[in-house]
């Protein structure tokens, strides 16, 4: 009996090794797959079919990863798949949010209109009639305005809110919460496809006729 505890320390060492060895593989096949489905042309980014497509891949691709490395398909690897998935689609959001600042700011950057009204506000000069005088400074009030309105609105549609709305703008208008949390139901249906196809790729294989006749043979 006292040599039992001993005898099973090398066979915790050797999972608690395998199963790091899974995760760092997992985390760099999960890392690989986010920048490819982030790269992905916009015709192929369904709403909801894309996360769920997402799932069913890492689901499937990580569990077949644990079984060639003999780990048991047990609940905790179930719930890193989980974890390893929502870490996936979350970089996929981050990504995907810094191509859409970077399209912005050079939307943004490409109208000049702004910067040559200002240019000429400050090379000209002022009339000298009162009357023209004032409505020129009426002119430069309301650009002003427009100025700060303008990177005001910049500001708004770099947030990731406004990525969020961008989403989902050819199938509805919506405004926050609404792209958050259809967000977050895709998020959810991405890990269920994940959980499902773990299962579908651990299910044992039914046994052929011809292996059960075999099995009778031998008994």
């Amino acid at each position: 009996m006292p040599d039992q505890p001993l005898a099973s320390q090398p066979a915790q060492r050797h999972s608690t090794a395998g199963y790091v060895q899974w995760l760092i593989i997992s985390l760099i096949l999960i890392t690989a797959l986010s920048l490819l489905a982030v790269h992905l042309p916009d015709r192929l980014k369904l709403l909801l079919v894309y996360a769920v497509v997402y799932g069913l891949i890492s689901g499937g691709a990580l569990t077949t990863l644990a079984i060639k490395l003999d780990i048991p398909v047990k609940r905790t690897l179930i719930l890193s798949i989980v974890c390893l998935t929502i870490f996936g689609q979350s970089l996929i959001l981050y990504l995907s949010h810094q191509r859409y600042q970077e399209a912005t700011q050079r939307q943004f950057q490409a109208d000049q209109t702004s910067i040559v009204i200002e240019r000429m506000l400050r090379t000209g000069e002022p009339p000298e009639d009162p009357k023209a005088r004032k409505e020129y400074e009426q002119v430069v009030e309301q650009f002003q305005k427009a100025k700060a309105e303008r990177r005001e609105k910049e500001q708004q549609l770099l947030e990731i809110s406004s990525y969020l709305q961008h989403r989902i703008s050819p199938i509805a208008k919506l405004k926050s919460p609404w792209p958050q949390l259809f967000w977050l139901l895709e998020l959810i249906f991405c890990c269920l496809a994940a959980i499902w196809a773990s299962l579908q790729v651990a299910k044992p294989e039914p046994e052929s006729p011809t292996d059960q006749g075999q099995d009778e043979t031998v008994s």
